[in-house]
């Protein structure tokens, strides 16, 4: 396993829907006017440090999945409470992509809107009847893939504005925000994402070969995110304020590219949701086939049908309503790794 591997599979694990649609930038970055590069630049320095310590635990525990590192860390009964929370908020997640596969599809390539989510669900179960080795090889191609389009879509912005790259960067239109409240947020949206990775990155770094690495390899991540946020940032910059009123932000910007740009646009947007739909059920099927009667496939087959039943209520809805509070789930389960770990170390 190289460090470019760990890295395409941290960056593929951590974007979906939230984070193309240019919403999660908007909400914890954008809205804090000139601080919003400040917060990108710590929220990089967190992604590593929490990346590198999610990815750490497994050689340190010997554990290869996330479930074992909380056993070894926790009681037995704050262990299956944390694992049962991750889990519920791993496949409402998964929930949420799969209807989100469905509403693009559907709208942009006027599918339906059950056959947009089939199709979606089949070609996961058939990339994850390859284990971590699957996952890992489409992400290895999807993110390259997704930092080269951003980038593009960021110098086409950057052209047609004449090159005004600081104006960009430093913002006098946007309402600038209390700098303290970008720290909070800073501190969030990484320990969120990183929260609900763990079950990919645990394994992920149980199964890497040296210590260099994996160090490498969370580094590379780390930066990688960074850089697609603050050229999100800039984009969304860009679009100030008409543009922001849409729920996917990304989108209205599309509707002014080149056909070419828009249609690729479409294209690695839903590749980000099924490198979240990946990970997602990746996690959950390792979880629950642990102590199982049923092989790790046909939990995968188990989640992705009942996912493909509820994904029925829609993409908004679900985001609306249970995103806040996945989020903040997700930021606790970190939390209480680290509170258990350091009174482990104090022992």
């Amino acid at each position: 396993m190289t460090a470019l591997q760990i890295a395409a599979t941290y960056i593929g694990t951590v974007v979906g829907a939230g984070f193309a649609s240019g919403q999660e930038v908007l909400q914890f970055f954008t809205r804090y006017g000139s601080y919003a590069v400040l917060g990108i630049g710590l929220t990089t320095l967190l992604f590593f440090v929490f990346g590198l310590y999610a990815m750490s635990l497994g050689p340190m525990h010997g554990a290869p999945t996330f479930s074992d590192v909380s056993e070894s860390v926790m009681s037995k009964g704050t262990s299956r409470l944390i694992s049962g929370m991750l889990l519920i908020l791993l496949f409402g997640i998964t929930i949420a992509m799969m209807a989100g596969s469905g509403a693009l599809l559907s709208e942009q390539f006027h599918w339906s809107f059950g056959m947009s989510a089939i199709f979606t669900g089949v070609v996961t179960a058939l990339t994850l009847a390859l284990g971590m080795r699957g996952m890992m090889s489409v992400n290895s191609v999807i993110v390259p893939f997704l930092v080269v389009f951003v980038v593009v879509l960021f110098l086409y912005v950057w052209w047609t504005n004449h090159g005004a790259i600081m104006q960009l960067a430093i913002p006098s239109s946007v309402p600038i925000l209390s700098p303290w409240k970008l720290l909070f947020s800073a501190f969030t949206y990484a320990g969120l994402n990183v929260g609900l990775s763990f079950t990919v990155l645990v394994p992920l770094g149980h199964v890497a070969s040296r210590r260099k690495v994996l160090i490498s390899g969370a580094l590379l991540g780390a930066v990688g995110l960074g850089l697609l946020l603050f050229l999100l940032h800039l984009l969304l910059v860009k679009m100030y304020p008409d543009g922001l009123q849409y729920e996917v932000p990304m989108g209205h910007l599309a509707l002014s590219l080149p056909p070419m740009l828009r249609y690729s646009f479409v294209i690695i947007l839903w590749a980000e949701i099924f490198s979240t739909l990946l990970g997602n059920v990746y996690g959950i099927a390792s979880e629950l086939s642990r102590n199982a009667k049923h092989s790790y496939f046909r939990w995968v087959i188990v989640v992705l049908s009942a996912a493909l039943l509820v994904c029925q209520v829609g993409f908004a809805r679900i985001v609306s309503i249970a995103y806040p509070i996945f989020g903040y789930v997700g930021l606790f389960i970190l939390m209480m790794i680290l509170l258990s770990e350091r009174r482990l170390i104090r022992l």
